[in-house]
């Protein structure tokens, strides 16, 4: 409890001791040079150990599961003796280059070491077309975007984004800019298509914004710690990566950005990112996310949401090293905390937020949602809540206990939910009997959040719904 003091104050978290932890960085060598040299910098203000591993030439010659240890060889034949107890493992792009090194990365997650980021959120990050089919999932704006595999595919994936020019072509993977193109005609497009598919790129094309500038925003467990605008300073260059000469500038996100930010951060998974997006008339929209962001620019610095002062990218490193110090800053986004009651929204009804209590003794087959109107007509659930009617397919009965006999038969349906940013098909058992709660969340629902429960408090990702606070009856 005296740790948790100390972490939600300012002024104890900047001056925590973080001797006890060791930090390694997981890449390729000189690849990663910049945040490599910039965090042994940090580290070695702050007396935390700290190594580089080329995970290329590495590889586990031991490992205790039950001790939580491993000992990793690199391609010096230096070995690192790793506990999972004091280590944290950062993850930076040319470390999931290959398949060995994913394996290697997996290994080390399945034993349980704290990763940032864990190798699906890198993998999501580093591949340009599943993130922004998730972000779309997660109602994110995203530039319309398409896929081209062949010659064939070409002209209608170009009418998929809009059928206008310019168009931007992009490689699947690739950072700081490098196998990103405009094009201005379909001659063309056929022609850069072709020349890339000869080195076996894998492609997208994306409709075409006219940008001065956009903005990167680093986030931690979900939250802002530093916003930065970059503005390319050559009208020729279309694009405003810091590598390609964009100069940065502190920038103060909006109400609206920000919450845009936050949710596209989440929907990642990634324990640190980068969310870019921009502006488009009166429309924001989020170009992608970096699971392994450059930090060479001028920030704003942010605490609890709120823009603090300007910060450099060493003063960036040390916040995210003064946040995973503690033992909260390193739990994973995927255990995020809530409250033990929270709002959703249910597809179909997403103008109405449902009150829903997360129930960690709830071992039904099935979350209750109380209705307003049910039906039974044969395999089929006709049901009505706040005026809205469904008809769902029955895929099976639900009959909770107490003691040794159950109190409610209830019909289970698969639905549609958003919850945390996130969308989700659970199974709802449905109720119009008299109940406290609108939604009971059970303990099966709950796994499918990856969620821990804080009894004491309400709302912690969701916004206020139904009765007043006095409401804890239910």
């Amino acid at each position: 409890m005296e740790r948790f003091n100390e972490f939600i104050t300012e002024k104890t978290v900047e001056e925590l001791p973080l001797t006890d932890l060791h930090i390694y960085i997981l890449g390729l060598g000189a690849d990663e040079g910049t945040f490599a040299e910039l965090m042994a910098k940090v580290a070695k203000k702050k007396n935390v150990k700290h190594d580089l591993i080329d995970i290329d030439e590495a590889y586990i010659t031991s490992k205790d599961v039950e001790k939580g240890s491993v000992i990793v060889r690199g391609d010096d034949s230096k070995e690192y003796d790793m506990s999972i107890h004091n280590s944290i493992v950062f993850v930076r792009a040319g470390a999931i280059k290959s398949l060995t090194a994913q394996a290697l990365i997996s290994s080390l997650q399945s034993i349980g070491f704290f990763m940032v980021n864990d190798l699906q959120a890198m993998l999501l990050c580093d591949n340009k077309m599943a993130s922004a089919i998730e972000l779309g999932r997660n109602n994110i704006p995203v530039p319309r975007t398409s896929i081209v595999n062949n010659v064939e595919s070409i002209e209608s994936a170009h009418q998929n984004i809009g059928g206008r020019f310019p168009v931007i072509i992009k490689t699947l993977r690739g950072t700081q800019g490098i196998g990103v193109s405009r094009v201005d005609s379909m001659e063309s497009l056929i022609s850069v298509c072709q020349s890339l598919w000869k080195f076996n790129a894998d492609l997208l094309i994306q409709e075409y914004f006219e940008l001065k500038s956009d903005i990167r925003t680093l986030c931690i467990n979900g939250e802002v710690i530093g916003s930065a605008e970059r503005k390319k300073k050559n009208n020729k260059e279309f694009r405003n990566n810091v590598h390609l000469g964009a100069e940065t500038l502190p920038y103060k996100l909006s109400d609206i950005e920000h919450k845009l930010v936050v949710q596209a951060a989440r929907t990642s998974g990634a324990v640190y990112c980068g969310v870019d997006h921009c502006k488009v008339g009166d429309k924001f929209y989020v170009l992608e996310i970096n699971g392994s962001p450059g930090i060479r620019s001028h920030f704003m610095g942010y605490k609890d949401g709120k823009p603090t002062q300007k910060i450099n990218d060493e003063e960036v490193l040390t916040k995210v090293l003064n946040r995973l110090a503690l033992e909260e800053g390193r739990r994973p986004l995927f255990r995020q905390e809530v409250g033990y009651i929270e709002s959703i929204k249910l597809d179909g009804l997403e103008k109405n937020l449902i009150r829903a209590k997360f129930d960690t003794g709830n071992s039904s087959d099935a979350t209750m949602l109380h209705v307003d109107e049910l039906e039974i007509d044969g395999d089929i659930a006709k049901w009505k809540k706040n005026g809205i009617s469904f008809e769902s397919d029955i895929i099976d009965i639900s009959k909770p206990y107490r003691g040794k006999q159950p109190f409610d038969v209830r019909p289970v349906v698969e639905h549609g939910i958003m919850f945390n940013n996130k969308r989700y098909i659970i199974e709802l058992g449905l109720t119009k009997k008299d109940t406290a709660s609108e939604m009971l969340v059970n303990r099966k629902t709950m796994t499918q959040f990856k969620v821990s429960v804080n009894p004491n408090r309400k709302f912690v990702v969701s916004d206020y719904a139904g009765k007043d606070d006095a409401y804890t009856k239910d």
